[in-house]
């Protein structure tokens, strides 16, 4: 039996009484087999409406699911955007509310990826069914790097490496946090998920936003992982950036010996030298 079951009931119940819904899908763990919900697990439900504004900024249908005490808005796939609710017992709902014209365009695009991990359909007023089983039939596919790309990201890794010490030097702590532990982060998880593809093959499965990355990453990298990132103090900062460097340095030098590619050594240590001479003054 699962925590949701209330909600879903509900959920159902009311959507089969409304003909402005026409498809309901329950993605995420809730639905996959792999790695699937725990306790803390929320709920993700794709809502095919025929005007999502009324189902974003409208309490009066949510009444007719639970009691909920949270509710903010995000953007999501497709062009759309998701609610984001809290029910009673702290359960956490995200409908991602999409007009039928968006959801076909996201089907047409491929920007329903996640469908590929798994889904069930809860309600299914049009007949869409059909066009989904192909769609879950393989996990997500990888994308190899080109060597251009890969020259580009690299390129742009060294030099957010000196903007950020400059950030540093200036005591503007807040900006270089951010850049070396959110910005630099997705330019390194980008690598560390491209050096997994080379050393495991394409359809290796490396999930999406960092998922699960203790699991499909190399232990080194993971265990590397931990100097990275920083606390809100200077010194602490200039340590994450210097160990954030490093450990990028390692990773992409491996993927370019393994894939034939140039490696941008001028930016590496051009950036490098100038790094650690201002942080050292």
């Amino acid at each position: 039996m699962s925590r949701f079951d209330t909600i879903i009931n509900n959920f159902v119940k009311w959507g089969n009484g409304t003909d402005k819904l026409y498809v309901a899908l329950m993605i995420g763990s809730q639905a996959r087999k792999d790695h699937p919900a725990d306790d803390f697990s929320d709920l993700d439900i794709i809502m095919v409406v025929d005007d999502p504004d009324y189902y974003l900024y409208s309490s009066q249908w949510i009444e007719q699911i639970g009691n909920s005490h949270i509710s903010f808005i995000e953007n999501t796939i497709g062009g759309g955007k998701e609610r984001r609710i809290l029910f009673d017992n702290a359960l956490d709902v995200d409908f991602v509310i999409l007009s039928r014209n968006n959801f076909e365009i996201a089907i047409r695009s491929g920007e329903v990826e996640i469908l590929k991990r798994g889904y069930r359909i809860l309600i299914d007023k049009i007949g869409i069914e059909h066009l989904l089983p192909s769609i879950s039939a393989e996990k997500p596919s990888y994308i190899s790097l080109t060597e251009c790309k890969f020259s580009n990201i690299i390129n742009d890794f060294w030099y957010h490496a000196v903007w950020t010490a400059k950030k540093i030097i200036r005591g503007e702590l807040w900006t270089a946090k951010s850049c070396v532990d959110n910005y630099m982060k997705g330019l390194l998880l980008s690598l560390i998920e491209c050096h997994a593809h080379v050393l495991n093959g394409i359809d290796y499965d490396t999930w999406h936003n960092g998922r699960f990355l203790e699991e499909w990453a190399e232990d080194w990298i993971v265990q590397k992982l931990s100097n990275c990132f920083a606390h809100y103090e200077r010194n602490d900062i200039k340590k994450a950036l210097l160990s954030t460097m490093d450990l990028f340095r390692l990773i992409t030098v491996e993927i370019a010996d393994r894939l034939k590619y140039k490696y941008p050594t001028d930016a590496d240590e051009y950036s490098t030298e100038w790094v650690i001479n201002a942080l050292s003054e």
